[in-house]
């Protein structure tokens, strides 16, 4: 008998070398759940709306990641497509605004695309075990937190909604370092449910 095909994951952000490349690194790396014959149980990559094409990952989210005891040598970043997207049984985003770009441009993702925050959200509130990965992504869907109606006063900086992973590039260390933790806290979140699938 093959074993499954692993759940496919996508996460997303703009230029694919900052906020996604963390996102999809971090959550792989506490993803490493092996199947049937050693087979992955997650496939985790990243990709962006509109990526800087055969970039590595930017410094210092390279340095941070690697503090992490992530491997980074290999990451070049893509351009998101309708078929990745399509493909993905799960779709994790930086903003609000990348989530209203992947349904947009593959509306069949409306009920697996989420904010990375809004997803770490639904499932760390899961009143019951899923016992598969897709059925933990239909039952966030089912219950996905009611979007916060976001006045001027509640809007962060430049723009962003509540929840959102600001883009730290062109910014210092500290935006770098206030975007990973944010991201790191989501995807400890997210793999622990995500495990607890396949356990």
């Amino acid at each position: 008998m093959r074993p499954p095909t692993p759940f496919a994951i996508v996460t997303i952000c703009t230029g694919n070398i900052c906020r996604s490349p963390a996102m999809d690194l971090l959550l792989a790396h506490e993803l490493a759940v092996q199947g049937e014959g050693d087979r992955p149980r997650f496939a985790v990559s990243s990709a962006g709306t509109h990526a800087m094409t055969g970039w590595p990952v930017n410094p210092p989210m390279d340095r941070l990641l690697e503090a992490r005891g992530v491997d980074v040598s290999g990451f070049a970043a893509r351009q998101a497509t309708v078929a990745l997207l399509g493909a993905a049984g799960l779709i994790l985003t930086a903003t609000r605004e990348h989530r209203e770009w992947v349904v947009e441009h593959a509306p069949a993702t409306v009920r697996r695309a989420f904010t990375l925050t809004e997803f770490a959200d639904a499932v760390a509130r899961a009143d019951a075990a899923a016992s598969s990965p897709a059925e933990l992504v239909a039952w966030a869907a089912a219950h996905r937190p009611s979007p916060a109606v976001v006045s001027r006063d509640r809007a962060t900086r430049r723009g962003y909604a509540e929840g959102d992973v600001l883009d730290p590039y062109g910014e210092g260390d500290a935006a770098y370092e206030a975007a990973f933790a944010q991201i790191a806290a989501a995807t400890e979140v997210i793999a622990t449910a995500l495990r607890a699938t396949v356990d």
